[in-house]
């Protein structure tokens, strides 16, 4: 008891030097701000001073105490900088060939310290401690700040190199745009692991960036895809090395780090892929930037084609039908109308005003991505989102083909995923994939009616043979191959799979046939074999439409009865609507009991033998069973 309120006492002396130490040095930040403000003579060296305050507290793994150091600390340290970034004296300026030797050391030394501050920023990023959320957030808030204030003070240090050399090229160089190479770190850091080994960001400041910056701000976009890409492809030749080294002999902990590093980018990045809503689809939608808009370039081809439109000599005169030559129109604002009215050409626009830019740049960051080894469960979340957030974005979505037919080849789950990406390339991209109803046909196995994808399989197969010009041999394949999964499958997938083949047979007439065709051998009194093979892979090739679909009769006999009662609309006229087949597709044992339980019985089920009175209960209980049987049963 007495060690116990002796470690108690410890704890809390310590907790109070720590509280005590922290007001100590926020008080110590707030002077050396002081004098680097008010300093004459322009003393600088406070700065290392903050900054080696900062590498210490994140030494100490953002401890909770010091969160309130690290706050001040930082800020104070952004206002230091980005003062300093608006004098000119970190970047290099257009005189700075004309500075002494001791200006060049002074401005060395500052981006040293610059360099510092930021990687400590970076640091405070991947801080995953229970109350350090807000120092993350603050640290991204910063990082983006410094982001806008280099992007312009290197453009206007680039626009006066540029006026004192008398060069100008506004082709190459935009009065707007990115100049900043803090973000393309800043790029590396969110979807890379850290040098400590942590796999990424913490969740808040991913969550953070993604709606305030990335899903807000189109120039964060259009860079963050570009830089993402290219980090994606200087791993791709590394994870082709990665076997040859492991058989030459080299450090397996090199391939190992590598590995993990490989495993982290796909992970991350495709978080941020996925959580991209905000892709633009016009060229008026490209309105909100985070280091200002740009403006058009006039290039000289454009100014050629206004001075000619100028320097126009004479005009024939146009008769129209009425006579009139149009002479004696107002014609003053004619030219100015022409020349307004002159759109400015897709390869004059800034990248940033350019949908097509936009789109490209989407285009290689997914390419790129799939271009890496992703796990089965990253390409199942890949497939989930590709019909819908990747394929409409894209400039050219048969890129994608390669990808989606490695995964058709694989089958199973993913191979299933694939099939409604590679359809909507096939119907609305122009795509010649002529396997891929021999594909869909090698698919349709018992695994798919016992799978967790059923319902969706469903709702894609009855979407893909919704064509009435698709030949029958293929529909009927279909027909048969389904009917005869029935034999074997689950009561969910057999209440799926009636409404379906009704619907399909509703919808090619053709398939009538195998319906009503009587058996052969009551007919000629001879046994034939089911002309339907089912060992056949092109579904052309079964000669399903020579059979008949008695697997379908044969279900009128089910031990279910919805199922037997469904399976008989085969039996009747085929006037009925076609069936909504969304409501026959997510039954399960579960929901098929729940429904008999909560069924209203109208009349009590008939019994197999009389009820007894209890008169005749009394008379059986009082007489004496010799049987054996009897007496077993008489409990």
């Amino acid at each position: 008891m007495v060690e116990r309120r002796l470690r108690q006492k410890v704890l809390s002396t310590s907790v109070r030097q720590q509280t005590f130490d922290t007001e100590l040095l926020i008080k110590r930040i707030e002077e050396l701000e002081n004098q680097i403000r008010l300093s004459k003579d322009n003393d600088l060296n406070p700065i290392n001073d903050l900054v080696q305050h900062l590498v210490q507290l994140n030494s100490l793994g953002g401890t909770r105490v010091y969160h309130r150091a690290i706050h001040a600390l930082i800020y104070c340290l952004h206002r230091t900088f980005s003062s300093l970034i608006r004098q000119g004296r970190i970047h290099a300026s257009p005189s700075e060939c004309e500075d002494g030797e001791s200006v060049k050391l002074v401005k060395n030394w500052l981006r040293d310290r610059y360099e510092e501050f930021i990687e400590g920023l970076f640091d405070l990023l991947y801080h995953q401690a229970e109350g350090s959320e807000q120092i993350g957030l603050d640290g991204l808030t910063i990082l983006m700040s410094l982001v806008r204030n280099e992007s312009e003070v290197m453009r206007s240090l680039r626009e006066s190199r540029e006026e004192s050399s008398g060069k100008i090229d506004r082709k190459k160089y935009p009065n707007c745009g990115f100049e900043s190479k803090t973000f393309k770190r800043l790029v590396k850091v969110l979807i890379q692991s850290s040098p400590q080994g942590q796999a990424s960001v913490s969740n808040d400041v991913r969550a953070e960036f993604i709606t305030r910056y990335f899903n807000f701000c189109d120039d964060i976009r259009y860079y963050f895809l570009k830089e993402a890409a290219q980090i994606c492809r200087s791993h791709v030749s590394s994870s082709t090395e990665l076997p040859n080294q492991k058989s030459k002999g080299k450090s397996l902990d090199t391939a190992e780090i590598t590995l993990t590093e490989l495993k982290n980018l796909t992970k991350n990045l495709l978080i941020y892929l996925g959580s991209l809503s905000t892709m633009p689809t016009e060229t008026d939608e490209l309105n909100q930037f985070w280091t200002g808009r740009p403006t058009a370039i006039t290039t000289t081809h454009q100014k050629k084609r206004s001075i000619k439109s100028k320097s126009k000599p004479f005009k024939k005169v146009r008769v129209e039908a009425d006579g009139s030559t149009g002479m004696f129109d107002d014609t003053s604002d004619s030219d100015e109308t022409d020349e307004a009215s002159q759109p400015v050409r897709q390869r004059d626009l800034d990248p940033l005003l350019s949908l097509r830019s936009h789109q490209k740049a989407f285009s290689e960051c997914w390419l790129a991505l799939l271009s890496l080894p992703l796990t089965e469960l990253e390409i199942k979340k890949v497939l989930n989102i590709l019909h819908s957030q990747v394929i409409p974005n894209m400039i050219d979505p048969k890129f994608l083909m390669d990808f989606l037919v490695d995964c058709v080849d694989s089958g199973g789950s993913i191979a299933i995923l694939s099939l409604n990406a590679l359809f909507i390339l096939m119907s609305k991209h122009n795509l010649d994939y002529p396997a891929f109803y021999t594909r869909l046909y090698a698919l349709l196995d018992r695994n798919v009616f016992h799978g967790r994808h059923r319902p969706r399989f469903f709702r894609m197969l009855e979407k893909f043979l919704s064509s009435t010009h698709l030949p029958v041999n293929i529909v009927a394949s279909f027909l048969k191959r389904i009917s005869r999964l029935c034999l074997f499958s689950p009561p969910g997938a057999i209440i799926a799979s009636i409404p379906f083949c009704y619907n399909l047979i509703k919808r090619h007439p053709s398939c009538m046939s195998m319906l009503h065709r009587d058996d052969r051998t009551e007919t000629l009194g001879v046994q034939e074999k089911d002309p339907f093979d089912e060992d056949e892979i092109d579904p052309m090739e079964t000669d399903a439409i020579f059979s008949s679909l008695w697997e379908l009769s044969s279900l009128r006999n089910h031990y279910l009865a919805s199922i037997s009662t469904l399976s008989k609309v085969f039996s009747e006229s085929f006037d009925k609507p076609q069936y909504e087949l969304e409501d026959f597709l997510d039954h399960t044992y579960n929901s098929l009991f729940q429904t008999e339980l909560d069924r209203q019985i109208r009349k009590p089920p008939a019994l197999s033998i009389f009820a007894s009175s209890y008169k005749s209960t009394e008379v059986i209980k009082s007489m004496k069973t010799d049987d054996i049987v009897t007496q077993m049963w008489n409990i």
